[in-house]
């Protein structure tokens, strides 16, 4: 248990007692060689969904598009990512779904939309994985850059907050670049994780609006070309 906390961040073990640390860590082991792995945890606060894979580009975009498919959305969401190695990343997400388009209750994933899920999770990753392999041997041949992309994930982090993925090639001045864009659009970081593999970097901004109030998607839409233009590669 101690080699899996050790992995997790800081933030990971103010949250979870021993007992829920020992119950995670048996659930990310359960995953094993798989592309993914998902569990109904029994927590303190009622029946969460636990998803193990590896991290990647999208990865909670994707988590979110096949609970679409099951007719299930995330309500409130828990993300860590585990460092397993220096060039291999596991992300470990808490989700508490609700029905989607409707106002219900907390649900969990009876075991037929468990394994649906799953099945089509790995479907996707696996589409986008071999899409990657497949521009990949051009774009180094040939000296392309790397690809940039700003985003907001579909669903709210939390009430209030919003999680901002940036990928871009990584360069100096790349962060303070990302940072300085975010504080002129009056949004507050509250949590990051910065994460740069073969030159690219997949960074990871939990972010709040200075003002308090939820943002419309257009205002989001400003905050996300704000971050585009200040980065370096842009340049």
């Amino acid at each position: 248990m101690s080699r899996f906390t050790d992995f997790m961040p800081a933030a990971y073990g103010r949250l979870y007692n021993g007992d829920e640390i020992a119950e995670h860590a048996a659930i990310a082991a359960r995953r094993g060689g798989q592309l993914v792995h998902a569990e109904i945890w029994q927590s303190s606060k009622g029946p969460l969904l636990c998803v193990v894979a590896q991290d990647r580009p999208g990865l909670l975009a994707f988590i979110t598009d096949a609970l679409l498919a099951q007719g299930v959305t995330i309500q409130s969401a828990q993300a860590f990512c585990r460092e397993v190695t220096r060039e291999k990343a596991e992300a470990i997400d808490f989700l508490e779904l609700r029905p989607s388009g409707a106002k219900g209750g907390p649900i969990q994933l009876d075991p037929d939309g468990l394994r649906a899920f799953i099945q089509f999770l790995t479907e996707v990753i696996t589409d986008d994985m071999n899409q990657r392999a497949a521009l990949s041997p051009s774009s180094s041949q040939s000296g392309a850059e790397l690809p940039t992309r700003v985003y907001f994930e579909r669903e709210s982090f939390a009430d209030g907050r919003y999680m901002l993925i940036v990928e871009a090639p990584d360069s100096n001045g790349l962060l303070h670049a990302v940072c300085s864009a975010l504080s002129a659009k009056g949004m507050r970081i509250m949590a990051c994780l910065i994460n740069t593999v073969g030159g690219q970097a997949n960074d990871r901004f939990e972010l709040e609006p200075s003002s308090l109030s939820a943002l419309s998607e257009s205002e989001l839409f400003d905050v996300q070309l704000a971050v585009l233009d200040a980065l370096p590669s842009r340049h």
